[in-house]
């Protein structure tokens, strides 16, 4: 154990950081050590062996207060310590495990092909916008059992509350900047206020779901829980909430960085399209590539030793995914995106206790979509320039625009110069 502190100059909430953290994890992950941030008193943990661990060490670095910089202490799933983590957690478990979403496959490929065939008929779309956020909202609310009528309302406050999750910072934790306060602090009040008016908005779903017969999803499984007393009225409806919201956000950021990394890598969509057979494997090399989750933080309980540094108790600990897997260590040339790659353990999806409870649910969505897509296209062009969400936490696309050339037919309009085919 090393008493020195280990520093450097990365700010991961600076406008570069956030467009592409990338280039600057390349030059940290020549540091042997956890880096102290001094400008925002943090530490970040890069390297792969270091951040598994530190996700590993639900002891030592607690999520009971948030996963994002600034300390918060909503209810949510992925906010909870033992063992009430370990409780919710199971009481979803089977409905979101490899067999428990096979269930879902026919809706699933149903959904899917009524995105895409409407897409594929509309020609050049903005996918994003158009098909992929629906995904998502309409396999998450079936599945837990929300009516999909408000689809919009759900929609909107997902987005509200990822944006208070990766950047909202209050009292004490406020930067120095009065304007970057000030901007902050708005957004944790508008994003606490459609919270707030989310938990009212699904209670109501919630106690007109009670009344109707058991159905195949997760609230009526609730319920009958609730009855035995394994679970109260309030812990349903935050994780209601947690599924609704980390299942819409999160899937329509990995379908858009798969697209993403496949446009800019040709060479691989070509070789995914001659072999659906690696549709699975492209998941995981999207998972490990381009993690929609790039980091989360944790509290230091007391001091807490991560390789040969100490990191005090009270700190705030961000663990990032996204460096750990581009470390070399691990993955040889880690900033090659290749589909036939060896992906092993991986942390696209997190590690430890609060490893993506949809994992499963995800790579079924994902790999649908894909392979449906490649069915129904001859081609695909990024006519456009594609915008990636502005987040230090999350990473994902807000609008991808696309033509779409549908199997032995033409595009609707002719190619533009300087696009990304595939």
């Amino acid at each position: 154990m090393t008493s020195a502190t280990h520093t450097a100059e990365f700010d991961p909430f600076s406008p570069s950081a956030m467009d592409d953290p990338y280039p600057a994890y390349a030059e940290l992950l020549r540091h042997e050590e956890p880096l102290y941030l001094a400008d925002r008193d943090m530490w970040l943990v890069i390297r792969y062996d270091h951040v598994r661990a530190a996700a590993k060490d639900h002891g030592g670095l607690s999520s009971a207060e948030g996963i994002a910089y600034h300390r918060s202490t909503l209810p949510v799933l992925f906010g909870l310590d033992q063992p009430d983590h370990t409780r919710m957690r199971g009481l979803i478990r089977h409905d979101f495990s490899p067999r428990g979403v096979q269930f879902w496959r026919p809706f699933i490929e149903q959904v899917c092909g009524e995105l895409l065939d409407e897409a594929v008929a509309t020609g050049d779309i903005d996918l994003v916008q158009q098909a992929i956020i629906l995904l998502p909202v309409k396999v998450v609310t079936t599945i837990v059992g929300v009516p999909s009528d408000n689809l919009a309302k759900l929609k909107l406050t997902a987005g509200v509350l990822e944006s208070f999750i990766a950047n909202a910072k209050v009292g004490e934790d406020a930067p120095d900047d009065p304007d970057e306060n000030a901007l902050r602090l708005r957004a944790a009040k508008s994003a606490l206020s459609s919270v707030a008016g989310l938990s009212t908005f699904l209670g109501g779903l919630l106690e007109e779901r009670r009344a109707q017969p058991p159905r195949s999803d997760v609230v009526s499984k609730l319920f009958a829980a609730a009855e035995k007393g394994g679970v109260t009225e309030n812990e349903i409806l935050w994780l209601c909430l947690t599924l609704l919201v980390g299942g819409q956000e999160t899937m329509t950021h990995f379908l858009g960085n798969m697209l993403d990394a496949l446009l800019n890598h040709p060479d691989q969509f070509r070789l995914v399209r001659s072999r659906p057979d690696l549709i699975p494997a492209t998941i995981e090399e999207t998972a490990r590539f381009y993690p929609p989750v790039q980091n989360v933080f944790r509290t230091a309980t007391t001091d807490v030793v991560v390789g040969n540094t100490t990191i005090p108790r009270d700190a705030r600990v961000e663990l990032s995914f996204a460096a750990a897997n581009r470390d070399p260590r691990k993955f040889p040339d880690p900033n090659a995106y290749r589909i036939d790659r060896r992906t092993d353990g991986h942390l696209g999806f997190g590690a430890g206790i609060h490893t993506c409870v949809g994992m499963h649910l995800a790579r079924l969505q994902a790999a649908t979509f894909l392979r449906l897509l490649i069915e129904r296209t001859d081609d695909i062009e990024l006519i456009g320039e594609l915008v990636k969400i502005p987040s230090p936490a999350f990473r994902g696309l807000d609008h991808l625009p696309l033509r779409l050339t549908p199997k032995g037919g033409r595009p609707a309009a002719a190619p533009v110069n300087g696009g990304h085919r595939a």
